[in-house]
Formats: structure tokens, C-alpha cells, sequence
């Protein structure tokens, strides 16, 4: 019989599961309506949008946190060779990239936001090969994770990363194309329309991301047996 302890990291799991969806939910309805509205001027539009940034950490508070949680039910079903050490060690990198997340957010606009934008997208980067490679591996040779359903879980899990760097792209071009007129309150109506465009463009993202988070959870919850 598995120990309670493992039932309060399946209920963390699911609740942070809930958390991101969630989260994705108020983003995307959010972005809608400051790409859309005629009734606000530039700079309340723009204070919209920083607001919308505040808000998307959750998404990334949510997608860290999933990380160590799913490792550690995996690694408590004997799934996956991580214990002691290896256990604290998971752990510990993940609250260093909890915090490297949100020092990217605080510095924003600081001189050195750039530079630190570059390191947190080489370390999603770094992750994102450690987690499809390591699970397209494990579904021809049987590890590091033992069951198909595990590996397509973490591969799932990788392809949601994808789906967030489309998103951060499009609002990338964004930056560089319409809102710097929208804030200046010079936004023309070509302006306007790239800027919907582009964040319609990452809408289709995060539906890509909502049916893979909600696959996760289905593989998760139903452990279904391949071959």
C-alpha cells in the first residue's frame, strides 16, 4: 500500500494541474480584450498588459512545480530511479528555476533584462531536450521511464513547453512591431490588427497546450497499458 504521503503529492499534482489550466483560461481572455478594445487609450491598454504579465507567472509558477511533483509520484511508484540524494537534488534545482523565473519577470525592465531573457531561454531550451529526449528514448528502450505511459507523459509534457515558446515568440513580435505604437497612443488600425493577429496566433498555442495538459492528466489518471 502506498503511503499517505503519496496521496498529498497526487492531490498537490492534480491542484497544480488545475492551477496552470486555470490560469491559461483568464491569460488567454485577458489578451483577447487588450488586443480587441477601441474604448481604451495606448497607456491603459499597456497597464493592462503589464497586468496580464503579472498574471501569466502563474502559468510558469504552475509548469515549474508540475516538474517535481510528477518526478516524485513517478519516483514513489518505482518508476523512476530518483531517492535520497537524486530526490533533494530534483527538488532543489527546481526552486533555483522557480526563482530564476520570477528574477527574469522582476527585471523586466531592467538593463539587464535582456541577458537574462537569453538564460531563461537557454534553460527551457536545455530542459526541453532532457524531457523529449529522455521519453522518446524510454518508448524504444524501456528507460529511464518503464512504462509508455510515463514516457508519453514527460514527451507531452515537452511539447507543452514548445506550445509556451510559440506563445512567448508571438508575443515577442508583438513588441517588435505593435505595441510600441499602442503605447505611444499612436496605434494605427494596421497596428491594431497585427497585434490581434499575432496574439489569435498564440491562442492556437495555448488550445495545442490545453489538449496536451489534459491528455497528461487522462495518461496520469488512467495508467493505460501500450502493447
Amino acid at each position: 500500500m502506498l503511503p499517505m504521503s503519496y496521496s498529498l503529492i497526487l492531490w498537490a499534482h492534480v491542484l497544480v494541474m488545475g492551477y496552470w489550466l486555470g490560469s491559461e483560461l483568464v491569460i488567454n481572455a485577458l489578451t483577447h480584450y487588450i488586443a480587441r478594445t477601441t474604448s481604451l487609450s495606448g497607456v491603459e491598454r499597456m497597464r493592462l498588459w503589464d497586468f496580464l504579465l503579472d498574471v501569466d507567472q502563474h502559468v510558469r509558477n504552475a509548469m515549474i512545480m508540475s516538474v517535481p511533483l510528477g518526478f516524485t509520484l513517478a519516483a514513489m511508484l518505482g518508476l523512476v530511479p530518483i531517492e535520497g540524494v537524486a530526490m533533494w537534488a530534483l527538488w532543489i534545482v527546481s526552486a533555483l528555476w522557480f526563482w530564476f523565473m520570477w528574477l527574469v519577470h522582476w527585471r523586466r525592465k531592467a538593463p539587464e533584462a535582456a541577458m537574462l531573457a537569453r538564460w531563461d531561454w537557454w534553460i527551457r531550451y536545455v530542459l526541453l531536450a532532457f524531457f523529449a529526449g529522455s521519453a522518446l528514448w524510454s518508448l524504444f528502450t524501456g528507460w529511464p521511464y518503464p512504462t509508455h505511459w510515463l514516457a508519453l507523459k514527460v514527451l507531452l509534457f515537452a511539447g507543452g513547453m514548445v506550445c509556451g515558446i510559440f506563445v512567448r515568440h508571438y508575443i515577442r513580435e508583438a513588441y517588435r512591431s505593435a505595441i510600441p505604437a499602442i503605447a505611444a497612443d499612436r496605434a494605427t488600425a494596421a497596428d491594431n490588427e497585427e497585434f490581434r493577429s499575432l496574439m489569435v496566433k498564440a491562442t492556437w498555442a495555448l488550445v495545442v497546450l490545453w489538449v496536451l495538459l489534459f491528455t497528461i492528466g487522462a495518461l496520469g489518471a488512467l495508467k493505460p497499458q501500450f502493447g
